[in-house]
């Protein structure tokens, strides 16, 4: 801590006062052990300001509050007070932590599958086995005008990077079809190996072809583990990477809670006792939030009950994992 005012200014008088001391002493002044006796209580002073600087604590900063992790007590109880089959998944990205609850549940997976159809097309294009700089051929001319490519509706092609998008961002089914015109997610073409390097429990039932859609079965922690390879992937940040991670973060549905203003890479599905969000969200502290529902209508994209369950969800892994935000 630096010397304050006060201090500066007694040794200022000190000095001064000891120069007055040496010329009366050269001149044999009468009023020498006054100024002997008033030196010293200049030192004194000086000896009390030193001491009560060093006593001086700076104030410190408030650190800002960090979370203990996940609160495994308060999720078992949430979960466990859901209606249905009700599963989750966190990852904590920052410490690896992980949560899992309902995680041996089965589910027909919807529209999740396309997330882990998306990555394994990207990882051709990044391999040079497929171009997706290319177009594809409009095999569903005139029935794209509710949908996001609408502006392709009479078009002989449209790019694929268009196709890709639509089917992330609004989980469109004819853009899957087209894509899997070409690159069907099969058995013979290496996509359920592919499910098999993720990790998932029964990658041979997991399909997607243009006659038959999507088939298959997945879990809560097939579902992290697809979420936990996009993440890895878009670190990458090739061009490939960075433009697949856009189209995930242009979904805006609503589902899983996800505070304003941060980001988030979703993917939901949504069918007959299927109902199911997946999130990695951008937040201080990042994380992962799968989760797997059998509530799901195919008259309503979007079940009130479950969304709701999934929007308390959210909200309460996202303030466990950043209380200061």
């Amino acid at each position: 801590m630096r010397p304050g005012r006060g201090f500066r200014r007694f040794c200022v008088l000190l000095c001064a006062g000891l120069l007055v001391l040496g010329g009366w002493r050269a001149a044999g002044s009468p009023g020498l052990d006054a100024l002997q006796q008033e030196t010293e209580q200049l030192q004194e002073s000086i000896r009390q300001v030193r001491e009560t600087s060093a006593a001086v604590t700076p104030t410190a900063t408030p650190a800002p509050a960090v979370s203990a992790g996940l609160d495994v007590q308060a999720l078992d109880a949430f979960c466990a007070a859901q209606s249905g089959s009700f599963s989750v998944y966190i990852l904590d990205l920052s410490t690896g932590e992980e949560y899992s609850y309902g995680a041996s549940a089965q589910y027909y997976p919807a529209s999740l599958l396309k997330a882990p159809y998306a990555l394994w097309l990207c990882n051709l294009a990044e391999e040079g086995v497929l171009d997706l700089d290319g177009e594809l051929y409009n095999l569903y001319a005139g029935q794209l005008a509710d949908t996001t490519l609408a502006a392709y509706d009479y078009a002989e092609t449209i790019p694929i990077w268009s196709v890709l998008h639509a089917m992330i961002a609004d989980s469109d089914n004819l853009a899957m079809r087209m894509l899997a015109a070409v690159w069907p997610g099969v058995q013979d073409t290496g996509f359920q190996s592919f499910l098999g390097e993720l990790e998932f429990e029964l990658p041979g039932s997991c399909s997607i072809s243009m006659e038959e859609g999507i088939a298959g079965v997945m879990t809560v922690t097939d579902a992290g583990q697809v979420m936990a390879a996009l993440y890895d992937y878009f670190e990458t940040g090739t061009d490939t990477a960075l433009r697949l991670r856009q189209c995930f973060l242009d979904a805006d549905h609503t589902a899983l809670f996800i505070p304003d203003g941060v980001e988030a890479a979703k993917k939901y599905g949504s069918w007959d006792d299927a109902f199911h969000d997946l999130a990695i969200v951008y937040a201080a502290r990042p994380y992962i939030l799968c989760c797997m529902t059998d509530q799901g209508d195919t008259d309503v994209d979007f079940p009130t009950e479950p969304v709701e369950a999934m929007q308390q969800l959210g909200r309460l892994v996202y303030e466990q994992l950043n209380p200061a935000a």
